[in-house]
């Protein structure tokens, strides 16, 4: 029988200590979750989130006449999609027009937007811009409305909307008709932005269905209302003419700051600041673009839902840790310094919210790592007395409050999550969304080492600038406009 050394002691009274650390801070970490869950459900109980949603019918959208759309695609060694996507795209409206951002050192991806082009040369514009590769995908988006502009002088033409999208997006045919629609009210639209669905295996791909349909069918209603910001996806979204010659003023020649990683979400902060309408859109249709369990095959879905663009996230671990690693650089690291903490207390909630991302993953992987050794010395307490009579010291009384604060939490927190996930995906993806949470944290972990180290390490010791971390994207290789609902 193992004697209980003072050593074992002394490592169960730490256990017991950093329990209590880390499950406060959990806590503390918890309280924006809570916050948001009981705001939208209040707002939900009310009308309230009914009357932020948008009911134009399909048949309205159609018969109404089209705005002219300018659709920017930023792309950087995006040879293995960009065609597939253009190809898919730009048959839905005739007076839209994409213009793809290459770079002069990318000349596969430029092939590619030429092959694409020669296809459909009223819809689809090649923009090399004057810098090589990678910069940020706001140094390209600021050469992509450069090279609009001439285009508009030479083809005597405005646009009327400015549509973000990346090449692996595949895009809702109703989405430029509404744009198109709400163009008269807003300056600023955004639409939902949800995973294709992904198999019951994926952890990694399927974190991301369900961090979507919950921040794209909680978070940014009740951000809208306490804040009047509305975050840029970076995607399915939509800018007014008037939003983008403001920007462009407010600049001083630039519409996107060039240095920024997360273009999309410093420029939500300016646009407000400027006094542009925004508004955060669902509006359904009869149909959803999905990948249908066990097809394999992109299909129109007779399932309401709203209109959104759908993507290929990540499936490979290492691929999605480098994604929220550039998020975290952008959000966490550069929006800190840039745009402080706000001026109201709901400013500063949501700023909080934001940028906690840089701790979160490494406090819960820690509390992961207490939690199994909690497990172990209950199990050695079922063999060893010593170890029965060491373990009684996880009966503190303040360790009891923290850790059934700890179980409530969790508990509210699966539960959201699985509303969510099964509202865009049915019971068998929610039910998956509580075991995806762990793998998520683990991913997130991986992304803050990652983030710490390179603005630390490289930006602010080796002051290397911050460029474009290029994530591998995948898109459905298939055209549906023909496709009937199924």
């Amino acid at each position: 029988m193992l004697d209980l050394t003072d050593a074992t002691v002394a490592y169960i009274d730490a256990l017991v200590g950093l329990f209590i650390v880390f499950g406060v801070a959990i806590i503390l970490y918890s309280l924006d979750d809570v916050f948001v869950d009981v705001v939208y459900w209040l707002m939900r109980i009310s009308g309230r989130v009914r009357a932020d949603k948008s009911e134009l019918l399909e048949q309205t959208l159609l018969e109404r006449p089209q705005r002219p759309l300018a659709v920017m695609v930023p792309a950087w060694r995006e040879e293995a999609v960009i065609y597939e996507m253009l190809k898919t795209n730009s048959v839905y409206s005739a007076t839209t027009v994409f213009f793809v951002g290459a770079y002069p050192n990318d000349a596969a991806t430029q092939q590619e937007v030429l092959r694409a082009a020669a296809e459909r040369p009223g819809n689809i514009r090649l923009v090399v811009g004057p810098h090589n590769g990678p910069t940020t995908k706001a140094d390209c988006l600021n050469a992509i409305i450069a090279k609009i502009g001439e285009y508009e002088k030479a083809s005597n033409i405005e646009f009327e909307g400015f549509v973000l999208h990346d090449s692996e997006d595949v895009i809702h045919p109703l989405e430029f008709p509404l744009f198109s629609a709400l163009l008269s009210e807003f300056d600023f639209i955004q639409i939902p932005v949800y995973s294709f669905r992904r198999s019951l295996l994926q952890m990694t791909a399927g974190t991301y269905m369900d961090e979507f349909a919950e921040f794209h069918n909680k978070d940014l209603f009740v951000r809208q209302r306490l804040t009047g910001v509305v975050p840029c996806a970076g995607v399915a979204a939509c800018f007014s003419r008037r939003a983008i010659e403001t920007l462009k003023s407010w600049r001083r020649g630039d519409v996107f700051d060039p240095v920024a990683l997360t273009e999309d979400y410093d420029v939500a902060f300016a646009m407000k600041d400027l006094g542009l309408k925004s508004a955060f859109v669902l509006n359904k249709a009869l149909y959803t673009l999905d990948i249908p369990w066990g097809t394999g095959e992109l299909q129109r879905v007779s399932t309401p839902l709203a209109i959104a663009t759908r993507e290929n996230f990540p499936s490979d671990y290492l691929a999605a840790y480098r994604q929220r690693a550039r998020w975290l650089l952008g959000i966490g690291f550069q929006g800190a310094s840039k745009l402080g903490w706000g001026s109201t207390l709901y400013e500063r909630i949501f700023f909080l919210r934001d940028r906690k991302g840089i701790l979160s993953g490494i406090i819960a992987v820690v509390a992961y790592f207490l939690a199994f050794n909690a497990i172990a010395i209950l199990i050695l307490g079922t063999f060893s007395e010593e170890w029965r009579i060491a373990g009684y010291a996880m009966l503190d009384p303040t360790l009891r409050l923290v850790f059934f604060v700890n179980i409530v939490l969790l508990i509210n927190r699966l539960v959201q999550r699985t509303i969510f996930t099964t509202s865009i995906y049915g019971l068998g993806q929610g039910l998956m969304s509580a075991p995806r949470i762990v793998f998520s944290n683990f991913i997130n972990f991986s992304a803050a080492l990652r983030a710490l180290y390179i603005y630390f390490w490289r930006h602010k010791v080796h002051k290397e600038p911050l460029s474009w971390d290029k994530t591998s994207h995948t898109i459905p290789a298939q055209n549906i406009v023909a496709s009937e609902p199924k």
